[in-house]
């Protein structure tokens, strides 16, 4: 389904956040079926997720599909700049960024592997045939910029090792020269909230 208009609002961004949060912290741990409808019920709120990675959010699409094989939970775009942000989200589960291994070193989740799998696909549909009819009738036409995020599991503990690989894996992946973001649920709020700030009315 192509992606649809909204008139962004900050203000009901504003209220829709502070709800999210107190969800948030209310539910330590849940599934992703549960916090995407959270999401869903948010759209101002999601929309802020796509400041710094394109102008003022003008299109949003929730379960958007690309090329008819892939599906992002969301996009979000900007129809002037034709920039769009593909968003994918995981659980927030004790298990969600790392499970398996050994007390010392945890392996990697099959939930954030996934998520970063849809990544790959997204920029392997972009790479193979960028200017493909079902590719860009998805997008309402051309795309000139685009950026991935991965959401997935809760904060891991301050200071250790768990903390320190996730804040590697956030901050320095890109994929054929797109950027590639990864946040928990508590960064995700912080960063929204940022956002917000940087665009006080």
């Amino acid at each position: 389904m192509p992606l649809g208009r909204i008139a962004f609002d900050p203000r009901r961004a504003e209220r829709e956040l502070a709800t999210f949060k107190d969800w948030l912290a209310a539910h330590v741990s849940f599934k992703e079926r549960a916090v995407l409808a959270e999401i869903r019920a948010r759209p101002h709120m999601a929309c802020l997720l796509a400041y710094g990675f394109v102008p003022t959010p003008n299109l949003i699409q929730f379960e958007f599909g690309v090329k008819g094989l892939f599906r992002a939970d969301l996009a979000i775009g900007n129809n002037g700049a034709r920039s769009f942000v593909l968003i994918e989200f995981e659980g927030g589960e004790a298990t969600s960024l790392f499970s398996g291994g050994t007390r010392h070193y945890r392996h990697w989740s099959r939930q954030i592997e996934h998520g970063f799998g849809q990544v790959v696909d997204w920029g392997w549909a972009k790479h193979d045939h960028p200017h493909d009819t079902a590719f860009t009738n998805a997008f309402g036409g051309k795309v000139v910029d685009d950026s991935y995020i991965v959401i997935c599991g809760r904060d891991p503990a301050p200071g250790s090792i768990e903390e320190r690989r996730f804040d590697f894996r956030r901050s320095r992946l890109a994929l054929n020269g797109v950027t590639v973001r990864f946040f928990t649920y508590d960064g995700m709020v912080r960063a929204m909230s940022d956002n917000l700030d940087s665009i006080r009315w």
